[in-house]
């Protein structure tokens, strides 16, 4: 090996040490060391190719030379790819996230596709250094291009792996896994949990419950432990906790002091029998951790201007009841809000949030007012409109900084809306999966791939100057590129007055909390908002989507403070998985045919390749 070469490998594990092992300024100059120990091995190459006694070792180091030009770049590529590269070029969001993908993805392919043929080149050089033969410098080039194209492809597969990650469980019976909400929860607790789980000797129950907990107990040790308890061995204690019987779980949070707590549910202790709750318990188990840890949070949804309701409503995209059910397994208490109940005075102090779900009437000014108020106190408010409810949005979404856009986001792709009944009113059943990194969305850009959220006629907002002083707005989730916001009803493009583009769907506003109690340490310090275009992403149509589900957890989380609890809830319930028609084609002719034919063409090109070579030489001979 040529002192060039083995520069160009030194120099390289150099830089890996330098951004691997190594942080701050040790980091920065170890890498900036191996960038130079680089432009050296170019130099010794020069240097080599000036020395050559022959043309064909001369042109031998001239392809080596490129080669190293090739790896010095590749580094530059990656530089590209960095945090520090992205700051400076003020890439934010979507846009940097995109930037990182597609540098992460051609950085190791051209290092490799460089060095590879590289050292290759470099070995036939050292083995022949008079005169090297010319089809010997190809054959190197060309075996180390195969095996970097060979090894490079691993990149793109893992990414796409990564990112379509499919999980298939033939098994009968599976209990549920810890879901990040619940992680989330555990990993956050700052005084003890202990939980008791009641079972009988040698129950065919414990091994699929106890490795649930034994998972949750390793992400906080110091304050979440287990215990299996057999009744008829601790029957004070499981009176103590009311525990009647085996197969309850009790969870205890400072348990042996005046301040404890316990609360507990049924699972069962006949397997069989047990299925059914097991498939929840992470659900269960959450609702419950929520309630020790963060009490009974109550949701007042405002009633009188013909809002969707878990009352009302025949078809599913007009109820609430699904969004009901979940706010009560996030321990929120459910209320109304109306005028009889004080909405023209003021929000009641109790209030964790406060919901306007499509109001079709308009608020009198005593309501606004009574909002208004409460987000001075630092209130929290979730705000849903839909399309063509100007002059009723208008005066609930001025204040915080927007205004709701005209038309309704349709599309023509079919990839891009759910078909419910076939006809072209299903163009406005939008999909998306453009996520801002909002802790209020973060989940689902953590997921985007797998989790596409469901927009049934959906509006669209715009910014506006806030009413509110100080308020600020983010948008948080957009709709995809093929959307039209249709203004005439007629569910097709008309090119001169309507065009694709990508809009607003969901905002988040925040602002200072003007009339928050200064002598109270806990009194917020800023409102918060969410406003979404489109309230019937909230009915009990969409809420079947696990997007939409994990869309209102994380948003409200963000509303009360508890960003950190955000996180997906498992469940081993049959969920409705839709491929449309355009999908399946594409996935099928890919695989079957164009994988195929691509390796028929590479083979064909090296089989034509290596003839030709063959001809060559017995001319030459």
């Amino acid at each position: 090996m040529s002192p060039a070469a083995i520069l160009t490998l030194g120099s390289l594990a150099l830089i890996f040490v330098g951004q691997r092992l190594l942080t701050d300024t040790t980091g920065l100059v170890v890498s900036l060391v191996g960038a130079a120990g680089l432009v050296a091995a170019l130099v010794l190459r020069v240097q080599a190719r000036g020395k050559a006694a022959h043309p064909s070792t001369a042109d031998a180091h001239k392809r080596a030379l490129f080669l190293g030009i090739g790896v010095l770049a590749s580094m530059a590529l990656y530089t590209l790819s960095t945090d520090w590269f992205i700051d400076l070029a003020g890439l934010q969001d979507e846009a940097a996230s995109r930037w990182q993908v597609v540098f992460y993805a051609l950085w190791p392919i051209v290092l490799l596709c460089s060095a590879a043929p590289l050292m290759l080149l470099d070995s036939a050089i050292e083995d022949s250094p008079l005169a090297v033969q010319p089809l010997r410098v190809k054959h190197a080039v060309d075996n180390g291009l195969i095996a970097a194209l060979g090894v490079s492809l691993l990149f793109p597969v893992n990414y796409l792996a990564s990112e379509h990650n499919e999980r298939f469980d033939l098994a009968y019976f599976k209990t549920t896994e810890v879901g990040g909400a619940s992680a989330a929860i555990v990993e956050s607790l700052s005084e003890p949990v202990l939980v008791r789980i009641f079972l009988p000797t040698s129950s065919d129950v414990e091994p699929e419950l106890l490795p649930y907990f034994e998972q949750l107990a390793a992400l906080n040790p110091e304050h979440f432990s287990v215990q299996v308890i057999d009744h008829a061995a601790e029957p004070a204690l499981a009176e103590s906790l009311k525990v009647r019987d085996n197969g309850y779980v009790a969870l205890t949070m400072n348990p042996d002091t005046e301040s404890e707590v316990t609360k507990s549910w049924k699972i069962g202790t006949d397997l069989d029998k047990a299925e059914r709750n097991l498939k929840k318990l992470d659900e269960e188990f959450q609702k419950r951790m929520l309630d020790l840890a963060k009490g009974e949070r109550i949701a007042y949804f405002t009633v009188g201007h013909d809002e969707l309701n878990w009352k009302g409503g025949e078809l599913p995209e007009d109820k609430l009841s699904q969004l009901k059910t979940g706010l009560r397994n996030l321990n929120f208490k459910v209320k109304e809000l109306g005028l009889t109940q004080g909405l023209g005075n003021s929000i009641p102090d109790d209030a964790s949030v406060v919901v306007v779900m499509g109001p079709k009437t308009a608020f009198l000014p005593a309501e606004l007012q009574a909002l208004q108020d409460y987000l001075a106190r630092g209130g929290s408010v979730l705000i849903a409109v839909e399309p063509g409810s100007d002059e009723i949005a208008g005066p609930l979404l001025a204040p915080l900084g927007a205004k709701l856009g005209q038309g309704t986001l349709t599309s023509d792709k079919p990839a891009s809306y759910m078909t419910r009944n076939r006809s072209l009113s299903d163009r406005q059943n939008t999909v998306t999966n453009r996520y801002s990194s909002h802790e209020s969305t973060t989940t689902l850009s953590k997921y985007s791939r797998q989790l596409q959220l469901i927009t049934p006629r959906a509006g669209f907002l715009e910014e506006a100057t806030p009413g509110i002083a100080g308020a600020k707005t983010t948008v948080t989730v957009r709709s995809l590129q093929d959307n039209w916001a249709d203004l005439d009803g007629d569910f097709e493009l008309n090119p001169a007055t309507e065009k694709r583009e990508v809009r607003p769907i969901a905002m988040v506003a925040t602002g200072p909390a003007t009339a928050a109690s200064p002598e109270d340490p806990e009194a917020p310090a800023e409102f918060r908002a969410v406003l979404v275009a489109d309230a019937t992403l909230f009915s009990d149509l969409a809420l079947a989507n696990q997007a939409n589900s994990v869309f209102v957890g994380d948003a409200l989380n963000w509303l009360l403070g508890d960003e950190e609890l955000s996180g997906t809830t498992e469940s081993e319930e049959d969920v409705k998985i839709e491929h449309t028609k355009d999908d399946e084609v594409l996935w099928f002719y890919g695989s079957s045919l164009g994988v195929p034919l691509i390796l028929m063409l590479l083979g064909l090109l090296r089989v034509s390749r290596r003839r030709k070579d063959s001809t060559v030489l017995r001319e030459e001979v």
